[in-house]
């Protein structure tokens, strides 16, 4: 732990800085609201571009979102707030923390992830 400590100290400034500032960003990635939110309630079981390709649920030909495969209803955004709001009993959890704005917009990223726009 001394070595480590005494080697980090000789390091010049101009040098320990911009690395400091590298490290402390590594990783942190920007999304917009709408990817964010995904990402956050259904990235983990249909993937982060929607197809359903994750452990879990590699398989199930419901879990990918950007098919036209819709499971009930056609698809409008009436029925996917529903579906994400109430779940799908042994398939998808319920989302009713979510608010009405936070629903339309991972709405409008599935709409997104479909390429049908936002």
């Amino acid at each position: 732990m001394s070595i480590r400590r005494s080697r980090f100290r000789s390091l010049p400034v101009a040098l320990a800085a911009p690395l400091l500032a590298a490290l402390s960003f590594a990783g942190c990635e920007h999304y917009s609201p709408e990817e964010a939110l995904y990402r956050k309630h259904c990235a983990d079981c249909h993937g982060i571009d929607g197809s359903g390709n994750t452990p879990r649920y590699m398989g199930n030909q419901w879990a990918n979102i950007v098919d036209s495969n819709w499971r009930s209803g056609s698809g409008d955004d009436y029925t996917l707030e529903g579906v994400i709001r109430e779940g799908v009993f042994g398939e998808m959890p319920a989302n009713s923390q979510l608010s009405d704005e936070e629903m339309k917009q991972i709405v409008a990223w599935v709409r997104h992830l479909r390429g049908e726009g936002m």
